[in-house]
C-alpha cells in the first residue's frame, strides 16, 4: 500500500510539473492574461526569497538583489513583454553556467574528473578503463551544458520568443532525461561486466558529494 501512494505521489509530481511548464510555455507564447504572466514571472523571486529567509547570511544584500530584480522583471514585462523570458531564462543560464564550472573545472590537470569521483564513491576502486570512461561521461556533460546555453542564446537571438520558450521550457526535462538514459545504456552495454549503478545511486552519491565540499567550505 505504501508503494503504490508513492508511485501516485510520483506521478502526481510529474504531472504537475508537466502541467506547469506547459502553462508558462503558454504564457510566454502571450495565451495567457497579464495577472496570470505576472504571477508566474515572480514565482521564482518567492521561491528564492524564501532561501534567503531561511538560509541566507546576508540577508540584507540579498534582499536588495529581490527587490531590484522583482523590479527589472516588471518594467520588462510592462515595456516589451519580456518579464517571463528574463524570469525563467536567466536562471536556465545561470544553473547550466553553474554545472559547466562544477564539472569543467575537475577536469584541469592534477584533479579528479567530477563522475570519476562519484563512480568511486559508489564502488570503491575503479579498473583504469572505467575510471578513463567515467572522465569521458564528464566532459561529455560538459559538452551537454554548454550546447544548452548555446542553442537557448541562439534561438532567443534568431527564432521567436516561443519557439525559445519550447526549448528551454518544455524540452529541457525530456533532454535531461534523454542524456541520463543514453548514458546509461552505453555504460549497460559498453561495460556490462562491471556492477552498474541505479540513476538513484548517482544521484544520491552526487548529493553527499556537494553536501561534503559545502561542509568543508564551512569549516
Amino acid at each position: 500500500m505504501a508503494r503504490r501512494f508513492g508511485w501516485l505521489w510520483a506521478a502526481l509530481i510529474l504531472l504537475t510539473g508537466v502541467g506547469y511548464q506547459w502553462l508558462l510555455h503558454s504564457a510566454i507564447a502571450g495565451g495567457q492574461i497579464e495577472s496570470i504572466r505576472i504571477a508566474l514571472a515572480f514565482l521564482p523571486l518567492l521561491a528564492l526569497a524564501c532561501w534567503v529567509a531561511i538560509r541566507a547570511r546576508d540577508k540584507r544584500l540579498w534582499s536588495f538583489i529581490l527587490v531590484a530584480a522583482g523590479l527589472a522583471i516588471y518594467a520588462l514585462e510592462q515595456h516589451a513583454g519580456w518579464g517571463l523570458a528574463a524570469a525563467y531564462g536567466s536562471p536556465h543560464a545561470v544553473i547550466y553556467l553553474s554545472l559547466l564550472w562544477l564539472f569543467g573545472r575537475t577536469l584541469w590537470y592534477g584533479n579528479e574528473p567530477l563522475v570519476t569521483r562519484l563512480a568511486r564513491r559508489v564502488h570503491g576502486t575503479l579498473p583504469p578503463k572505467l575510471a578513463a570512461y567515467t572522465r569521458r561521461v564528464t566532459i561529455a556533460w560538459c559538452v551537454f551544458f554548454t550546447a544548452q546555453m548555446a542553442v537557448s542564446a541562439l534561438l532567443f537571438t534568431l527564432a521567436p520568443l516561443e519557439i525559445w520558450s519550447l526549448f528551454i521550457n518544455v524540452l529541457n526535462v525530456p533532454l535531461l532525461v534523454l542524456m541520463f538514459s543514453g548514458e546509461y545504456g552505453y555504460r549497460l552495454i559498453r561495460h556490462r561486466d562491471f556492477p552498474q549503478a541505479s540513476f538513484f545511486d548517482g544521484i544520491q552519491a552526487f548529493s553527499n558529494d556537494a553536501a561534503r565540499s559545502a561542509s568543508a567550505k564551512a569549516h
